[in-house]
């Protein structure tokens, strides 16, 4: 089973594909969705949209892990986070995918023992588990994080029915 882990943002989203193969994770890949901060949110979303739904058709996963949301001081930071995560969801239903969302900090303690982890400390564990180098980005390894958390809990809050 392959699985699919979504870290969305505004600028940049972050993607990895594990596949579950007995007891450990196997990184398959990773990388980032660039939607810069000059385009307005219509084609940002547009792009993580198709960008999206270029890596579901290449590698097929049949499972999506999305951060669930989390409170954020400012409120339009909020809803433009929330509309990047919704066209995920989309992608995620369109393609036919179980979609599950976890909380950032059920993450961090899955995969560092510790909630208040680091982005560090969440890089170094992630690229321990899946035996992979050379992670720069954290969105990467976020996405990676959530793919292999799920890959071991699998009790992730169910979004698709």
């Amino acid at each position: 089973m392959l699985i699919l882990g979504v870290d969305p943002g505004t600028i940049t989203t972050g993607y990895g594909i594990v596949r579950k193969s007995g007891s450990s994770p196997i990184y398959v890949t990773s990388g980032v969705i660039r939607s810069g901060n000059k385009k307005a949110q219509p084609e940002k979303l547009l792009n993580i949209y198709n960008s999206l739904g270029q890596i579901v058709l290449e590698y097929h996963p049949s499972v999506m892990v999305v951060e669930s949301l989390f409170h954020a001081v400012n409120s339009q930071s909020l809803i433009k986070l929330g509309q990047v995560r919704g066209v995920i969801l989309l992608v995620g239903a369109f393609h036919g995918m179980e979609v599950f969302e976890y909380s950032p900090r059920e993450i961090k303690q899955g995969i560092t023992g510790y909630g208040n982890a680091e982005k560090g400390q969440v890089m170094f564990m992630i690229q321990k588990i899946l035996g992979i180098a050379g992670l720069k980005l954290s969105d990467q390894a976020d996405a990676l994080a959530m793919a292999t958390f799920h890959a071991h809990s699998n009790l992730g809050e169910r979004v698709s029915r």
